[in-house]
């Protein structure tokens, strides 16, 4: 029978808890007490809000690795020195990584990526921590498991505290007009989520870790989610990743690059499904599972090979950029983790946890870490393009006179804006003479603190600025009418109104209506296709994609502009119930580097008729 603990033991488990892990509690403590600092604070006045900011990213980082020395010192059962030794160098880590992070004002992407390299490498640590030295594969399976349920308990704990307390709040604010400010709604958030859930969480995590290799439970669910859930979910992408493959060798073409991820989605369920249900598969009627297994590492073959040709077709064209350098990586941690499952007789599973946790750290700093890599792949990219141009020469910038323009314009000034974005310029630093930091600082003469790096570093080299919404590999097209369509012939028609769409606005909700006598025609984007809908429910639709081709067919192209006669855009058209011209006079439009086109926005003056 179910029986709710008494508050003794609540309060004993809960004073365990704090004994066991405190410095990871206080982490939690501290985080969420500056949480709720700054939801009541007034940012604009605070002047170390940046501060506050680091130490909740280092409470964070702490709370997992305080946690990960404690395990790992309760399963050798050290003494209390070495206890404290151990935490007191975490400490000063955690200390360092604060001191190294920049103002939080200042942080880029190379900063958020190292923190979230981090943060993962410390939960993978936690997971191995009791095993450090130790063979003990089942107990380190039984830990997780305890671990991975726990979080699960503690999440929906949480949730349903959150939703039910939250719903006290607002029953209190509506019944007794007790003003309740909104933001002790996200106080209580921070509580509950912060201090309560990482408390409960704590106060479940296994004790006597080397006692679980002899345990042999296992929960029945879990091999029934694996195997009629995650399993044929894995099937469904295998054929899918394997038709693909197929398609593309037949049409003798490299493969795109978004089957990256598809490729890492399905090893990572995979590798997931058969960690599940691993205790299980030396036990009667489960002997599939070892077929599974052998025959699941054969088939991420041909598939890392899918992965590699993908990421190598981004590289030749684009260099190595953070994204593309951990696609690598996976692929080759991919081949090794197969590798040693088809070849090993151990088939030890702590390698996966161990190996990339030592990836997320290494790859975190160093001169073979990703930002390093990355950096000096689009510093080299971009020597070659100005080299080219000569405007640098013997190491040194000199203004391009005149302005340089075209493709080779848009590729320097994509790389410019993503050294910007992510690492700064003191790498190109040595080709000024000028000091760019004491420039960026002159040109702050509002106080807005905002100043177009960008801008200011291809003015200095004489590059035109290329703003581009379009992701690499894809490229920006703006077709426009020659002449300002001022006036319209409307003779025939009976009404005219203008019209434009945005593909980047939920459509159902930026219609343009068109009101005549009783009844309104509705203009809108949808999926590169102009719908027209009306109060009789009769739907239309035009075909931008086919039209845009056209225009581009029968047009000269100047860096993706295309200045087009008021004849050509124009595009009659007829429904059951009336005749429609289209005066296109912009339309603008992404091509990726397969040719294909997404409209992104048009504009058009439109002449209508009633049949």
């Amino acid at each position: 029978m179910f029986k709710l603990p008494s508050l003794q033991s609540f309060f004993t488990e809960s004073i365990r808890t704090i004994k066991r892990f405190p410095l990871s509690l206080l982490s939690s403590i501290i985080a969420t007490a500056i949480a709720i600092y700054l939801m009541h604070s007034d940012y604009e006045k605070l002047n170390y809000v940046n501060y506050l900011w680091k130490v909740i990213m280092c409470c964070y980082l702490g709370l997992n690795l305080f946690l990960a020395a404690e395990l790992y010192s309760e399963s050798k059962d050290q003494p209390v020195f070495k206890r404290l030794l151990i935490k007191v160098l975490a400490l000063i880590l955690i200390v360092c990584y604060y001191f190294v992070l920049p103002d939080f004002k200042d942080f880029g992407l190379e900063d958020t990526a190292r923190f979230v390299l981090f943060v993962i490498g410390l939960h993978l640590l936690v997971s191995f921590a009791p095993f450090i030295n130790v063979r003990h594969t089942n107990g380190f399976w039984q830990f997780n498991k305890s671990l991975f349920i726990r979080f699960l308990t503690a999440g929906l704990y949480t949730g349903v505290l959150y939703m039910g307390l939250a719903l006290a709040l607002l029953a209190i604010d509506k019944l007794f007009k007790v003003e309740i400010n909104s933001k002790y709604y996200a106080d209580l958030w921070w509580f509950l989520a912060g201090i309560f859930n990482t408390w409960f969480f704590l106060a479940g995590v296994p004790k006597q870790t080397q006692a679980l290799e002899d345990v042999t439970d296992y929960p029945k669910g879990l091999k029934v989610f694996t195997q009629f859930v995650l399993l044929p979910l894995v099937t469904i992408y295998l054929f899918i990743l394997y038709a693909y493959g197929a398609k593309i060798a037949i049409a003798m073409e490299l493969p795109r690059g978004w089957v990256s991820y598809l490729v890492i989605g399905f090893s990572v369920v995979g590798i997931l499904s058969l960690l599940l249900i691993w205790p299980v598969k030396d036990r009667e009627g489960n002997s599939w599972i070892k077929i599974v297994d052998r025959w699941f590492y054969i088939a991420l073959y041909p598939l890392i090979i899918l992965l590699g040709l993908a990421v190598f077709k981004r590289v030749s064209q684009y260099g190595i950029t953070e994204n593309r350098y951990f696609i690598l990586l996976v692929a080759f941690w991919l081949l090794i983790i197969a590798t040693y499952f088809l070849v090993s007789k151990n088939k030890n599973i702590k390698l996966i946890p161990v190996s990339l946790c030592v990836i997320a750290f290494l790859s975190s700093f160093g001169p073979w870490g990703a930002f390093s890599v990355s950096e000096r792949s689009q510093i080299r990219r971009l020597e070659q393009f100005i080299s080219d141009e000569k405007i640098l020469i013997d190491g040194k910038i000199k203004k391009a006179e005149p302005l340089l323009k075209g493709e080779r314009a848009e590729k320097i000034s994509s790389i410019i804006s993503y050294l910007d974005k992510t690492h700064g310029f003191n790498g190109i630093q040595p080709w000024f003479t000028q000091d760019l930091d004491s420039i960026f600082i002159s040109k702050d003469s509002t106080g807005s603190n905002y100043i177009n790096k960008n801008e200011i570093v291809l003015e200095l080299m004489g590059v035109e600025n290329y703003v581009s919404y379009s992701r690499e590999g894809e490229r920006d097209i703006y077709i426009h009418s020659q002449y300002d369509q001022t006036t319209i012939n409307v003779k025939g028609f009976d009404y005219y109104c203008e019209f434009n769409a945005y593909n980047n606005i939920n459509s159902s909700d930026y219609k343009t209506p068109v009101v005549f006598d009783n009844d309104t025609l509705f203009l809108e984007l949808v999926n590169n296709k102009l719908k027209l809908s009306d109060n009789n429910k009769e739907n239309n639709f035009i075909d931008l994609v086919g039209f845009v081709r056209t225009l581009k067919k029968n047009n000269p192209e100047s860096y993706g502009n295309y200045t087009i006669d008021n004849k050509q855009l124009l595009y009659p058209f007829e429904t059951d119930s009336m005749s429609i011209q289209f005066n296109f006079t912009v339309i603008s439009a992404v091509i990726d580097e397969n040719d294909s086109i997404n409209v992104n926005t048009i504009g058009a003056k439109v002449l209508i008729k009633r049949k």
